[in-house]
């Protein structure tokens, strides 16, 4: 089928519309938070068994917009807690990327396995690392938030909503990370100490993302 050249200024039109629309987007596109309290995200002193350290705002790039750490107590070693990060970026790809780059000692994972936590709203895909070491290394406990969604890997879901990010703006990833060193007898229960503060940092996070509605019913639902 031939399209009549009647329409050819139509179409023209249309084209240089569209591209003049999508292409500055594109290239500059804007960000969103779908969070409806993002500045209470960093009030990390609300998650049980925290021990807040620091909650960066200064020198981080632009598209960072949260930065916080501090310790995840470990009744089993009370003189060892655990290490945790909260980072909230615009910048998905470069955040879930460096991820294990972001705790403060070099990792390379030995070990590496997903775990379904249930928790408020459904089930968390925790990833759970060991490092290398034969006697002392390092375990490490993650989950991405993509907007307002537990994920089990950012990149395909991102993939897929390209038209809405383009439409509507970019969404933040949000990754909670908890790590600490552990021998062969205790990483069991590290990894446990571990996914358990994720799971109560994603439960403050429902409460200060979601409209309290939502939040209260999905604290009350009953797991599946």
């Amino acid at each position: 089928m031939r399209v009549s050249t009647r329409f050819m200024p139509a179409i023209a039109v249309l084209s240089l519309a569209a591209i003049g629309i999508v292409w500055p987007r594109w290239l500059r596109p804007e960000r969103i938070d779908p969070c409806k309290r993002p500045d209470a995200l960093s009030v990390t002193g609300l998650i049980p068994g925290t021990l807040p350290k620091s909650s960066k705002r200064d020198g981080l790039p632009i598209e960072t917009i949260q930065w916080s750490e501090g310790l995840v107590e470990d009744p089993a070693f009370p003189r060892d807690p655990l290490l945790f990060r909260i980072v909230r970026s615009h910048n998905v790809l470069n955040t879930a990327e460096q991820t294990l780059r972001l705790l403060p000692d070099r990792v390379e994972p030995e070990e590496m396995r997903v775990e379904i936590v249930e928790a408020a709203g459904g089930t968390l895909p925790i990833h759970v690392v060991r490092s290398t070491g034969s006697e002392v290394f390092r375990v490490a406990a993650y989950l991405y938030v993509f907007g307002n969604e537990p994920v089990r890997h950012p990149f395909p879901v991102q993939l897929r909503s390209a038209w809405r990010e383009l439409r509507d703006g970019r969404r933040p990833l949000t990754l909670m990370l908890a790590s600490g060193v552990a021998t062969r007898d205790s990483a069991p229960a590290r990894e446990e100490v571990a996914t358990r503060w994720i799971r109560a940092a994603w439960e403050h996070y429902r409460t200060m993302c979601l409209p309290p509605q939502k939040a209260a019913s999905a604290a009350h639902a009953p797991a599946s």
